[in-house]
Protein backbone atom coordinates (compact mmCIF):
# COMPACT_ATOMS: atom_id res chain seq x y z
CA UNK A 1 0.00 0.00 0.00
CA UNK A 2 1.62 3.16 -0.79
CA UNK A 3 1.24 6.48 1.11
CA UNK A 4 1.29 10.07 0.30
CA UNK A 5 2.50 12.38 2.84
CA UNK A 6 2.69 16.17 3.02
CA UNK A 7 6.36 17.48 2.37
CA UNK A 8 7.67 19.97 5.00
CA UNK A 9 5.55 19.65 8.03
CA UNK A 10 7.30 22.07 10.20
CA UNK A 11 5.71 22.31 14.11
CA UNK A 12 3.60 25.87 14.43
CA UNK A 13 3.99 26.09 18.51
CA UNK A 14 1.11 24.36 20.89
CA UNK A 15 -1.75 26.42 21.43
CA UNK A 16 -4.72 25.52 23.07
CA UNK A 17 -7.56 26.84 20.53
CA UNK A 18 -7.77 26.15 17.02
CA UNK A 19 -9.88 28.67 14.85
CA UNK A 20 -12.98 27.65 13.18
CA UNK A 21 -12.54 29.53 9.58
CA UNK A 22 -11.68 27.40 7.12
CA UNK A 23 -11.72 23.87 8.74
CA UNK A 24 -14.67 22.42 7.43
CA UNK A 25 -15.58 20.97 4.27
CA UNK A 26 -16.29 22.94 1.72
CA UNK A 27 -20.06 20.81 0.69
CA UNK A 28 -20.61 20.21 4.90
CA UNK A 29 -23.56 21.69 6.96
CA UNK A 30 -22.51 23.94 9.68
CA UNK A 31 -20.51 22.36 12.91
CA UNK A 32 -22.79 20.00 15.36
CA UNK A 33 -22.54 21.79 18.51
CA UNK A 34 -21.72 19.80 21.64
CA UNK A 35 -23.51 20.25 25.40
CA UNK A 36 -21.72 21.60 28.48
CA UNK A 37 -24.01 21.26 31.64
CA UNK A 38 -25.22 24.62 32.98
CA UNK A 39 -23.55 23.25 36.50
CA UNK A 40 -20.54 21.16 35.36
CA UNK A 41 -17.42 22.60 35.56
CA UNK A 42 -15.45 23.38 32.62
CA UNK A 43 -11.44 22.39 32.39
CA UNK A 44 -8.97 22.36 29.38
CA UNK A 45 -6.43 20.31 32.15
CA UNK A 46 -6.72 16.74 32.74
CA UNK A 47 -5.61 17.23 36.18
CA UNK A 48 -7.77 17.11 39.15
CA UNK A 49 7.09 -0.10 27.54
CA UNK A 50 5.78 1.93 24.66
CA UNK A 51 4.26 0.15 21.62
CA UNK A 52 4.33 0.55 18.36
CA UNK A 53 1.30 3.17 18.42
CA UNK A 54 3.38 5.12 21.26
CA UNK A 55 5.34 7.05 18.26
CA UNK A 56 9.05 7.59 19.88
CA UNK A 57 8.41 9.26 23.44
CA UNK A 58 4.86 8.32 25.65
CA UNK A 59 3.15 11.21 25.77
CA UNK A 60 -0.04 10.78 27.49
CA UNK A 61 -0.61 12.03 30.84
CA UNK A 62 -3.47 10.53 33.21
CA UNK A 63 -7.04 12.01 32.94
CA UNK A 64 -8.18 12.71 36.77
CA UNK A 65 -10.95 15.14 36.17
CA UNK A 66 -14.35 14.98 36.21
CA UNK A 67 -14.82 18.48 34.19
CA UNK A 68 -16.30 19.03 30.89
CA UNK A 69 -15.07 17.47 28.22
CA UNK A 70 -13.01 14.83 29.82
CA UNK A 71 -16.63 14.01 31.97
CA UNK A 72 -18.37 13.09 28.34
CA UNK A 73 -15.57 10.34 27.37
CA UNK A 74 -15.68 6.92 29.13
CA UNK A 75 -15.47 3.42 28.21
CA UNK A 76 -17.49 0.40 26.86
CA UNK A 77 -17.61 -2.75 28.61
CA UNK A 78 -19.03 -5.77 27.52
CA UNK A 79 -20.61 -7.15 30.91
CA UNK A 80 -21.85 -10.80 30.46
CA UNK A 81 -25.10 -11.86 32.04
CA UNK A 82 -22.88 -13.56 34.82
CA UNK A 83 -21.75 -9.75 35.79
CA UNK A 84 -18.08 -10.56 34.16
CA UNK A 85 -16.61 -7.62 32.12
CA UNK A 86 -14.75 -8.86 29.32
CA UNK A 87 -12.81 -6.60 26.87
CA UNK A 88 -13.23 -2.68 26.55
CA UNK A 89 -12.82 0.19 24.08
CA UNK A 90 -13.35 3.58 24.77
CA UNK A 91 -16.23 6.26 23.45
CA UNK A 92 -17.59 9.93 23.40
CA UNK A 93 -20.99 11.42 24.19
CA UNK A 94 -21.50 13.23 21.21
CA UNK A 95 -25.29 13.39 21.87
CA UNK A 96 -27.76 13.31 24.79
CA UNK A 97 -27.91 9.40 24.72
CA UNK A 98 -25.14 8.84 22.10
CA UNK A 99 -22.14 7.72 21.98
CA UNK A 100 -19.40 7.23 19.24
CA UNK A 101 -16.90 4.25 18.95
CA UNK A 102 -15.59 1.72 16.83
CA UNK A 103 -17.37 -1.05 14.57
CA UNK A 104 -14.72 -3.45 15.76
CA UNK A 105 -15.45 -2.68 19.12
CA UNK A 106 -18.98 -4.47 18.49
CA UNK A 107 -16.87 -7.53 18.38
CA UNK A 108 -18.55 -10.07 21.09
CA UNK A 109 -15.47 -10.84 23.46
CA UNK A 110 -16.08 -14.30 23.56
CA UNK A 111 -16.57 -15.33 20.30
CA UNK A 112 -15.04 -12.23 18.33
CA UNK A 113 -18.33 -12.60 15.93
CA UNK A 114 -19.48 -8.99 14.80
CA UNK A 115 -23.19 -8.20 16.66
CA UNK A 116 -25.96 -6.81 14.45
CA UNK A 117 -28.45 -4.84 16.01
CA UNK A 118 -30.85 -7.76 15.63
CA UNK A 119 -28.96 -9.90 17.82
CA UNK A 120 -28.00 -7.77 21.06
CA UNK A 121 -29.81 -8.43 23.78
CA UNK A 122 -29.72 -6.14 26.75
CA UNK A 123 -30.00 -7.68 30.01
CA UNK A 124 -28.34 -11.08 28.89
CA UNK A 125 -24.75 -10.02 27.63
CA UNK A 126 -24.92 -6.22 27.05
CA UNK A 127 -22.93 -3.47 26.29
CA UNK A 128 -22.39 -0.75 29.41
CA UNK A 129 -20.71 3.20 28.84
CA UNK A 130 -19.45 4.57 31.55
CA UNK A 131 -18.65 8.12 31.64
CA UNK A 132 -15.75 9.85 33.02
CA UNK A 133 -14.03 6.84 34.30
CA UNK A 134 -11.09 7.34 36.84
CA UNK A 135 -9.10 4.43 38.96
CA UNK A 136 -12.28 2.30 37.66
CA UNK A 137 -15.13 4.31 39.04
CA UNK A 138 -17.41 5.85 36.73
CA UNK A 139 -19.18 9.31 37.32
CA UNK A 140 -22.45 7.52 35.41
CA UNK A 141 -23.58 4.56 32.85
CA UNK A 142 -25.95 3.18 30.86
CA UNK A 143 -26.44 0.19 28.93
CA UNK A 144 -27.11 0.80 25.38
CA UNK A 145 -30.18 0.16 23.85
CA UNK A 146 -29.68 -0.22 19.96
CA UNK A 147 -26.72 0.98 17.49
CA UNK A 148 -25.67 1.76 14.37
CA UNK A 149 -22.63 0.73 12.48
CA UNK A 150 -20.29 1.14 9.81
CA UNK A 151 -19.81 -2.49 9.36
CA UNK A 152 -23.44 -3.56 8.56
CA UNK A 153 -22.20 -4.67 5.42
CA UNK A 154 -19.24 -5.48 5.42
CA UNK A 155 -15.69 -4.76 7.20
CA UNK A 156 -14.02 -1.83 5.22
CA UNK A 157 -11.33 0.67 7.42
CA UNK A 158 -13.31 3.87 6.91
CA UNK A 159 -16.65 2.24 7.69
CA UNK A 160 -14.62 0.93 11.47
CA UNK A 161 -17.16 3.32 13.42
CA UNK A 162 -20.32 3.11 15.96
CA UNK A 163 -23.15 5.04 17.21
CA UNK A 164 -24.54 3.51 20.10
CA UNK A 165 -28.02 4.42 21.28
CA UNK A 166 -27.82 4.38 25.42
CA UNK A 167 -31.10 3.72 27.55
CA UNK A 168 -30.64 6.95 29.25
CA UNK A 169 -29.50 10.54 28.37
CA UNK A 170 -26.00 10.74 30.20
CA UNK A 171 -25.56 13.95 28.33
CA UNK A 172 -27.71 15.83 29.84
CA UNK A 173 -25.42 15.31 33.12
CA UNK A 174 -22.33 15.20 32.02
CA UNK A 175 -22.68 17.08 28.75
CA UNK A 176 -21.44 15.95 24.89
CA UNK A 177 -18.50 17.29 22.57
CA UNK A 178 -19.48 18.60 18.81
CA UNK A 179 -18.23 17.45 15.45
CA UNK A 180 -17.23 18.92 12.65
CA UNK A 181 -15.93 18.09 8.97
CA UNK A 182 -12.66 19.34 8.83
CA UNK A 183 -11.02 18.88 4.92
CA UNK A 184 -7.92 17.08 5.50
CA UNK A 185 -7.42 16.62 2.46
CA UNK A 186 -6.65 20.14 2.16
CA UNK A 187 -2.74 21.13 3.18
CA UNK A 188 -3.99 24.43 4.84
CA UNK A 189 -6.63 22.18 7.15
CA UNK A 190 -3.39 20.00 7.95
CA UNK A 191 -1.21 22.74 8.92
CA UNK A 192 -4.16 24.20 11.22
CA UNK A 193 -4.48 21.74 13.17
CA UNK A 194 -0.40 21.19 13.72
CA UNK A 195 0.12 20.36 17.14
CA UNK A 196 -3.41 21.20 18.56
CA UNK A 197 -5.30 18.07 18.67
CA UNK A 198 -5.78 15.50 21.32
CA UNK A 199 -6.86 12.24 22.08
CA UNK A 200 -8.36 10.48 25.09
CA UNK A 201 -8.42 6.49 25.51
CA UNK A 202 -8.34 3.87 27.87
CA UNK A 203 -5.60 1.92 26.29
CA UNK A 204 -4.79 -1.07 28.08
CA UNK A 205 -1.32 -0.05 28.85
CA UNK A 206 -2.33 2.72 30.19
CA UNK A 207 -1.37 4.08 33.54
CA UNK A 208 1.78 2.50 33.15
CA UNK A 209 3.83 0.88 35.87
CA UNK A 210 5.10 4.21 36.58
CA UNK A 211 1.99 5.81 37.15
CA UNK A 212 -0.03 2.89 38.54
CA UNK A 213 -1.18 5.08 41.39
CA UNK A 214 -3.44 6.04 39.04
CA UNK A 215 -5.27 2.93 38.67
CA UNK A 216 -4.48 -0.56 36.80
CA UNK A 217 -4.25 -0.49 33.38
CA UNK A 218 -7.44 0.93 31.87
CA UNK A 219 -9.01 2.54 34.92
CA UNK A 220 -7.86 5.81 33.59
CA UNK A 221 -7.75 7.35 30.68
CA UNK A 222 -4.78 9.51 29.07
CA UNK A 223 -4.70 11.89 27.09
CA UNK A 224 -2.36 13.13 24.70
CA UNK A 225 -2.21 16.74 23.72
CA UNK A 226 -0.61 18.66 20.99
CA UNK A 227 -0.45 15.63 18.34
CA UNK A 228 -1.07 16.01 14.35
CA UNK A 229 -3.28 14.74 11.90
CA UNK A 230 -0.85 13.99 9.02
CA UNK A 231 -2.65 13.76 6.21
CA UNK A 232 -6.16 12.80 5.03
CA UNK A 233 -7.82 10.92 1.82
CA UNK A 234 -10.51 11.47 -0.09
CA UNK A 235 -10.42 8.97 -2.88
CA UNK A 236 -9.15 5.70 -4.07
CA UNK A 237 -8.53 2.60 -1.68
CA UNK A 238 -8.01 5.13 1.65
CA UNK A 239 -10.99 7.20 1.18
CA UNK A 240 -12.80 8.43 3.84
CA UNK A 241 -9.24 7.64 6.62
CA UNK A 242 -7.16 10.16 8.14
CA UNK A 243 -3.45 9.30 9.73
CA UNK A 244 -2.30 10.73 12.45
CA UNK A 245 0.59 10.73 15.12
CA UNK A 246 -1.95 11.04 18.74
CA UNK A 247 -0.01 8.10 20.63
CA UNK A 248 -2.65 5.21 22.03
CA UNK A 249 -2.74 1.80 22.30
CA UNK A 250 -5.59 -1.47 22.11
CA UNK A 251 -8.20 -0.21 24.48
CA UNK A 252 -8.14 3.02 23.03
CA UNK A 253 -10.19 2.05 20.20
CA UNK A 254 -13.13 4.24 19.60
CA UNK A 255 -11.80 7.64 21.16
CA UNK A 256 -12.14 10.92 19.44
CA UNK A 257 -9.79 13.25 17.79
CA UNK A 258 -10.79 16.23 19.18
CA UNK A 259 -9.65 19.78 19.82
CA UNK A 260 -10.72 22.76 21.49
CA UNK A 261 -11.37 26.02 19.22
CA UNK A 262 -11.13 29.71 19.40
CA UNK A 263 -15.09 30.06 20.82
CA UNK A 264 -14.28 28.24 23.94
CA UNK A 265 -15.93 24.58 22.09
CA UNK A 266 -14.66 20.73 21.69
CA UNK A 267 -15.18 19.33 18.20
CA UNK A 268 -14.69 16.26 17.45
CA UNK A 269 -12.37 16.14 14.26
CA UNK A 270 -11.87 12.48 13.76
CA UNK A 271 -12.45 8.97 15.12
CA UNK A 272 -9.17 6.82 16.02
CA UNK A 273 -9.41 3.55 14.52
CA UNK A 274 -6.03 1.30 14.76
CA UNK A 275 -2.51 1.38 13.51
CA UNK A 276 -0.29 1.37 10.47
CA UNK A 277 3.14 0.63 9.49
CA UNK A 278 4.75 2.34 6.53
CA UNK A 279 6.56 1.49 3.99
CA UNK A 280 9.23 4.34 4.47
CA UNK A 281 10.22 6.64 8.16
CA UNK A 282 8.01 9.90 7.54
CA UNK A 283 9.13 13.47 9.60
CA UNK A 284 6.26 14.25 11.96
CA UNK A 285 5.26 18.19 12.65
CA UNK A 286 7.25 17.80 15.88
CA UNK A 287 10.56 16.75 13.92
CA UNK A 288 10.35 12.99 15.24
CA UNK A 289 10.57 10.29 12.72
CA UNK A 290 8.46 7.03 12.50
CA UNK A 291 7.27 4.16 10.68
CA UNK A 292 4.07 3.60 12.03
CA UNK A 293 1.22 6.05 12.32
CA UNK A 294 -2.61 5.51 13.58
CA UNK A 295 -5.43 5.42 11.47
CA UNK A 296 -8.44 6.75 12.34
CA UNK A 297 -11.73 7.50 10.35
CA UNK A 298 -13.20 10.97 9.17
CA UNK A 299 -16.23 12.57 10.84
CA UNK A 300 -18.65 12.31 7.39
CA UNK A 301 -18.27 8.71 7.26
CA UNK A 302 -21.01 8.61 10.89
CA UNK A 303 -21.86 12.17 11.08
CA UNK A 304 -24.99 11.54 8.84
CA UNK A 305 -26.20 8.20 11.10
CA UNK A 306 -25.25 10.14 14.11
CA UNK A 307 -27.99 12.95 12.88
CA UNK A 308 -30.04 10.07 12.35
CA UNK A 309 -29.92 8.64 15.34
CA UNK A 310 -30.94 12.05 17.44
Amino acid sequence: MQFRFLAALTLMGLILTVPLRGLQAESEPVAQPGFIPPALPVSDQPYSEDDRVVIDKDDRQPVLTSAYPYSAIGRIDWVLADGRSLGYCTGTLIGRDLVLTNAHCLQHPRTNQLVQPGQYQQGRDRIVFKAGMVRGVAQVEAAVRTFESGWARGTAAADDWAILKLERPLGDRVGYLGWLDANFTNPNVVSAVAGKLRLVGYAGDFPTVALREFGRAGDTAGQHEGCSVIEGHNQGPLAGLIFHACDTNPGASGSAIFARFDDGSYQVLGLHAGANELHREVVLPTGDRTRYLNRGVQVNRWSSAAQRLK
